[in-house]
């Protein structure tokens, strides 16, 4: 039983140099855009590209099968596509 401790305990010192760590990682700025003077959150513009993408997406689809199935589903994966390559891509 003892030699488990101690291996858990020299793990525990081998790692406890990363809780520091994380902390810092606010430090830097933040990913903001200024528009007009204001400035506005990234994830915002994400979120507005990500909608717009996914109506026009959503024209073509229905374009081309104007019965389909699962469409909260679809339409929801699609907008969080757009918005996280748009994130990735931009940002």
């Amino acid at each position: 039983m003892q030699i488990v401790k101690s291996r858990i305990v020299t793990q525990l010192k081998k790692i406890s140099w990363l809780a520091p760590a994380t902390c810092l990682t606010g430090c830097s700025l933040s990913p903001a855009i200024p528009v007009i003077g204001a400035y506005y959150p990234s994830w915002l513009f994400c979120i507005i590209v990500g909608v717009i993408l996914t109506l026009i997406t959503r024209r073509v689809i229905l374009r081309r099968y104007p019965a389909l199935a699962y469409t909260g589903i679809v339409y929801t994966a699609l907008f969080a596509l757009y918005a996280m390559l748009f994130w990735l891509i931009f940002f």
